[in-house]
């Protein structure tokens, strides 16, 4: 069994010697190739775009988007943007004022804005005669600022409390807090002339309207941000609240967090470095073309058209430090070569055969770990699981390619060795005892090991999914502030909306359809379970009881529906040839489907599902067989966030295990020994979710990818360690010396590569949202845990199938 792994590995490293000798021959080609092909990514970097909106976490091919986007196409977006006012008082001539002239500049300055309401334009209805006048609540006042303001507003608090359309929506129930609702385009307009396109012949065309850009949202909310800064002051605070305001600010504190991470993680790297080789280059040649894979990278994401998100934001920091890793296996053996006389094209070829197969098994089996977010039902993390095995493979080949070229261009000499070489003795002398240690007592480490293991499951059992996008802000967050500021007063702000087909044209004119619906908003309006409610239902009975009693002298007798079919026709065709564009917004032109608009409070989107069935067995038990009954909204949406996470982390695990298992057996070229290497890997994913139960950390869309991504970098320093482990026990026969001279040659450098990890994870610390915190943290713990159990786990099992496979064999 020797004689073939010998072979194996002999023939293996006189091919990657012989491609080292020949980039070092070629060095200046294979310099202007990485050049070329990296200025061609680099010049995609202006078009990156960033999305993080909740509807983007969702492939366009599941069934929750394709029925949100089917609902938007009918009845336009659900979703507002709401500047919320508290004032003394509402009614006051002062504060309307104000408030008039923040609706007309919001009017004015606002881009891709369909529509603002306020008090003023409020959509009031009465009856003169038998006329039936749709108007504003304050008609003309935007227009013109009456001289008598004063008289008029009088009874303007009466007229609003007399409206039970007005109350949760336009103001809260105390009357202390008004809102200016924001209605964005449903529809792009780039590319068309007309920003409306798309809403002919009653819908739209995907291909000819796509919905509102990530650009165009990011220009509404600069421009809202500017107006609001102009208004703003001590007695006219304002609030911005709504998933498009959450959306953008994760998205700014995505690119200042961003750059936080490159210059820290660059920083901390360039100082391992440089403690570890003791020379200017070798702390400044790796980070420059690993900095080229990085950029490269990117310049390819944006190819591919994948948005920058919360989760892709990972990318930058993990390229840099696993492309880091690889390149200081390749100088260390250089610079050993050249301490022992060998020329500068001697030591980088050398250490291309020494290095370069186990460089291409950890590269490949970090990307097959990432990889394992393809199989993602979150489209982020699946658009991860694309991209970052690209990165990974493009830092293999920069660092395969472009780094032995430049380092026999660049000056290079022996690191200086006073006090570098006593630290690294001594880090070496370490390592062997704890390796000596566990071939000594391997079943007392396993022991050990085992009840580790047990601990960290009985805390990962306490681990909890969740997604709850406000609460990765601090509670002083002025966007959590705002959200939490609407929500408690307008008793809630997310929409669960409910389709309902009759199946037949002028189905909504059945007095008793209309009766059931109004049924099924009476019972949604009475549920509560836990921190959800409904607390407003909104639909065309609405306007259909506003209708009635301005057609029946105002007299809120008659706030109610008409029990005659052709009356309830007439009075919806008045409603809306009086000029109001509101009904599209509730039924279809030919009265078939309807929507019911339920608003709830934005909690925990791991609640919603729950209450989503509740609410969806009420409404069909209620509505009867004959009207068909949809669910959809941006609830649907969040709550299938959050099946699509579960989802996504067993695919992604399973995934990564399926895959890099065969490839630790065909390392290793033994079926046994491959599957004992994996076990030093699953312990840091064991411990990371033991730490999250224990601590009360949330698998959320970004810590649900540490498993997976952990199970793939871990196995690199294990192959290292595995595969140096076989080459010395075929030399020595002896597992307790391989083990000594394994870790005395590369136990300096797993330690360095874990450091590096666990750094460049360590400092998402410094994210501005918790979950980016929580992730970096959990990393960078799960990289030290893998490492040691590299060293004090690996070395025992390898001593147990040594002795087993010896007794066998006797």
């Amino acid at each position: 069994m020797n004689e073939p792994q010998r072979a194996f590995g002999g023939r293996t490293e006189a091919a990657f010697l012989d491609w080292g000798r020949f980039v070092v021959r070629h060095r200046w080609s294979s310099i202007a190739v990485s050049v070329v092909v990296t200025a061609w990514c680099i010049s995609w970097l202006p078009q990156i775009t960033i999305d993080n909106s909740t509807e983007s976490f969702l492939h366009r091919d599941d069934p929750t988007s394709v029925r949100y986007r089917d609902f938007r196409d009918r009845f336009d977006r659900d979703d507002r943007l709401v500047v919320a006012l508290a004032p003394e008082d509402i009614f006051a001539v002062d504060f309307l004022e104000k408030l008039r002239r923040l609706h007309l500049a919001l009017e004015a300055e606002l881009p891709t804005t369909q529509e603002v309401t306020s008090l003023f334009n409020a959509r009031t209805t009465r009856g003169e005669g038998d006329r039936l006048i749709v108007e504003d609540l304050l008609e003309g006042w935007l227009d013109e600022w009456p001289e008598d303001a004063a008289r008029h507003t009088a009874d303007l608090r009466d007229r609003v409390m007399a409206n039970p359309l007005y109350l949760d929506t336009l103001v809260s129930r105390d009357m202390r807090l008004t809102v200016v609702t924001i209605k964005p385009f449903t529809y792009s307009a780039i590319g068309s002339d007309d920003a409306l396109a798309g809403f002919d012949d009653g819908g739209a065309d995907e291909s000819e309207a796509p919905f509102l850009t990530a650009a165009e949202s990011d220009a509404l909310m600069t421009a809202l941000h500017d107006v609001v800064e102009r208004f703003e002051s001590d007695d006219f605070p304002i609030h911005i609240a709504g998933a498009l305001a959450v959306s953008d600010h994760i998205n700014h504190s995505l690119i200042d967090d961003m750059s936080k991470f490159m210059g820290a993680c660059i920083a901390i790297i360039i100082l391992l470095l440089f403690l570890l080789f003791r020379r200017v280059t070798g702390a400044l040649l790796p980070i420059g073309v690993v900095m080229f894979s990085v950029l490269a990278a990117i310049g390819i994401m944006v190819f591919l058209e994948i948005p920058a998100s919360t989760t892709v934001q990972i990318l930058p920091v993990f390229l840099l430090t696993v492309g880091v890793c690889d390149a200081v296996h390749i100088l260390t053996i250089s610079y050993q070569r050249l301490a022992v006389g060998d020329t500068r094209e001697e030591a980088v070829a050398y250490a291309i055969g020494h290095s370069g197969l186990a460089v291409v098994m950890t590269s490949l089996t970090t990307a097959a770990g990432m990889m394992s977010f393809i199989t993602a039902e979150m489209a982020p993390v699946a658009q991860l699981g694309v991209i970052a095995p690209i990165g990974v493979l493009l830092a293999l080949a920069y660092t395969l390619v472009l780094l032995p070229a430049i380092l026999v261009v660049v000056p290079l000499e022996a690191p200086r060795q006073e006090g570098g070489r006593m630290i690294g003795a001594a880090l070496a002398r370490g390592l062997v005892r704890i390796g000596e240690l566990a071939a000594d007592h391997p079943k007392r480490v396993l022991v050990g090991a085992a009840i580790f293991t047990a601990v960290s499951l009985l805390g990962a059992s306490q681990a909890r999914f969740s997604h709850y996008a406000l609460r990765w802000f601090d509670e002083s967050d002025p966007v959590r502030v705002s959200a939490e500021l609407v929500d408690r007063e307008l008793h809630g702000s997310l929409s669960l909306e409910v389709v309902i087909d009759t199946g037949r044209e002028n189905g909504l004119h059945d007095p008793d359809v209309l009766r059931r619906v109004e049924q099924a908003m009476r019972f949604a309006e009475q549920m509560q379970r836990g921190e959800i409610f409904v607390g407003k239902a909104i639909s065309v009975v609405d306007i259909l009881k506003e209708t009635h009693q301005a057609l029946n002298e105002n007299q809120s007798d008659f706030y109610r529906l008409p029990d005659d079919r052709r009356l309830i026709a007439q009075e919806l065709l008045l409603f809306e040839s009086s000029g109001p564009e509101d009904m599209q917004e509730w039924v279809d032109p030919q009265f078939r489907t309807a929507r019911i608009s339920l608003r709830a409070p934005f909690v925990d989107a791991m609640l919603y599902q729950p209450f989503i069935d509740e609410v969806d067995a009420g409404m069909r038990r209620i509505l009867a067989d004959e009207i068909e009954v949809e669910m959809t909204g941006f609830m649907p949406v969040l709550a299938g966030v959050v099946s699509s996470m579960i989802v996504s982390m067993g695919r992604s695990y399973a995934f990564a295990l399926v895959v890099i298992t065969p490839m630790m057996i065909f390392l290793l070229r033994n079926i046994k020994m491959g599957l004992l290497s994996m076990i030093p890997n699953l312990m840091p994913v064991i411990f990371t979710l033991g730490v999250m139960g224990a601590l009360g950390i949330a698998l959320d869309a970004s810590t649900i990818m540490i498993g997976a991504m952990v199970i793939g970098l871990a196995v690199d320093d294990t192959i290292h360690f595995a595969h140096k482990f076989r080459i010395y026990y075929d030399e020595f026969g002896d597992s307790r010396a391989a083990i000594r001279e394994t870790l005395s040659s590369t136990g300096a450098a797993l330690l360095f590569t874990s450091l590096v990890l666990a750094s460049g994870f360590g400092v998402m610390t410094l994210a501005s949202t918790t979950n980016t915190r929580n992730f970096g943290m959990l990393a960078a713990l799960a990289s030290m845990v893998a490492f040691v159990a590299d060293v004090l786990v690996a070395p025992a099992l390898m001593t147990l199938f040594v002795q087993h496979e010896k007794k066998r064999n006797a």
